[in-house]
């Protein structure tokens, strides 16, 4: 299950306004992601994830990704192997198709990574971020901004969050968590749609026939 959890990890979007478009300040830009985000009521994107632990070691997934306010989304995983992760705002699924088994918890906030409790609907970045505008090798590109995301209050999971805007648009399109063990999870976002009423049916799950279900206990996973 931790391992389910973990291939969540998951991001964001949006800022930038022609009033400070050229040279926004990280508060600015902070600002402005949350504006996004208090406006966009569902989304749907494909996702590209690559995971790296402290010894170097890479895995990489894709799929597509459909987020719903309050509280609602769903991960279909593609590659390397079928699962689907989802939630209708209560219960969280993770259905692994090649074992035929399916992990059933309660949702809450603790048990989400930090990027996708913000991205359901809860949490404000600049209460509980230090931000600050960074430039780090290999992530983001040309007319991108790159601000770093200290949680204020120290976790034991994660040291810092990392997120990629396009400048001209405001649009993060890359999210990086950085964890405790000197490990990462990026996840990179395209073909982005908000506000096209996804409907709410896509949230729910059951679980196929003679498939294993187990229980899992609600506490923070991320």
């Amino acid at each position: 299950m931790m391992h389910s959890m973990r291939l969540l990890a998951i991001a964001c979007l949006c800022v930038a306004s022609p009033a400070f478009a050229e040279a926004p300040s990280a508060k600015q830009l902070v600002d402005k992601i949350q504006k996004f985000y208090d406006a966009t009521r569902d989304l749907h994107a494909h996702f590209d994830q690559t995971l790296e632990s402290g010894i170097g070691r890479a895995k990489k997934a894709s799929g597509e990704v459909w987020l719903k306010k309050p509280g609602k989304m769903r991960w279909d995983y593609d590659k390397p192997e079928k699962k689907i992760l989802v939630a209708d705002g209560s219960t969280l699924w993770v259905y692994e198709q090649e074992d035929q088994q399916a992990f059933r918890q309660p949702m809450n906030s603790s048990t989400l990574p930090a990027q996708v409790s913000f991205l359901v609907g809860e949490g404000r970045l600049a209460q509980e971020f230090d931000a600050s505008l960074v430039e780090v090798a290999g992530v983001g590109g040309d007319g991108d901004l790159v601000v770093k995301l200290v949680p204020k209050t120290s976790s034991g999971n994660y040291r810092y969050l990392l997120f990629v805007a396009e400048a001209a648009t405001g649009q993060v399109k890359e999210t990086v968590i950085y964890d405790q063990q000197g490990g990462t999870n990026r996840l990179r976002f395209s073909g982005l749609a908000v506000n096209s009423k996804v409907d709410d049916a896509k949230f729910k799950f059951t679980p196929p026939a003679g498939v294993k279900i187990l229980s899992a206990p609600s506490q923070s996973q991320k």
